[in-house]
């Protein structure tokens, strides 16, 4: 139960008791984490100046193509810098997206905790708005 957030655990606590969470919800609530993180702009986070993406609009709005490789490690060190409770992170770009509104990654890696180890695996989207959405694969 420590690998949830404090202020969920309370949540949870005061809504039902004591509760246990199964493989599935914890990767749903680690999914949902990763996603508020990414939708963090950079500066705007009062615990660290650091955490969250840049303004990400701009990627969809200039005739150029755009920086993936650049894209994917801003994803990648807001999440292992900032997600402790997963290891083995692994983003992969979608080519084969048929979105054309959004970029997409598949999200690997492994929660680690009490449970022990067991794999979480997503998908990243990037809107053209800058919304960042976070989907189980499941």
């Amino acid at each position: 139960m420590s690998q949830v957030r404090l202020l969920k655990r309370l949540a949870l606590w005061q809504e039902s008791g004591k509760q246990q969470f199964s493989q599935s919800n914890w990767e749903v609530q680690l999914l949902k984490d990763i996603e508020d993180l990414l939708n963090t702009q950079e500066g705007n986070a009062l615990i660290d100046a650091q955490m969250g993406l840049s303004d990400l609009k701009g990627q969809f709005q200039n005739h150029g193509a755009p920086d993936i490789q650049g894209l994917e490690q801003q994803l990648l060190q807001q999440i292992q810098t900032f997600e402790k409770r997963i290891t083995r992170l692994n983003l992969s770009f979608i080519e084969d997206n048929r979105d054309f509104t959004c970029f997409a990654w598949k999200l690997n890696a492994t929660l680690v905790g009490e449970l022990g180890g067991f794999p979480i695996s997503g998908t990243i989207k990037l809107h053209a708005n800058g919304q960042v959405i976070v989907e189980s694969v499941v």
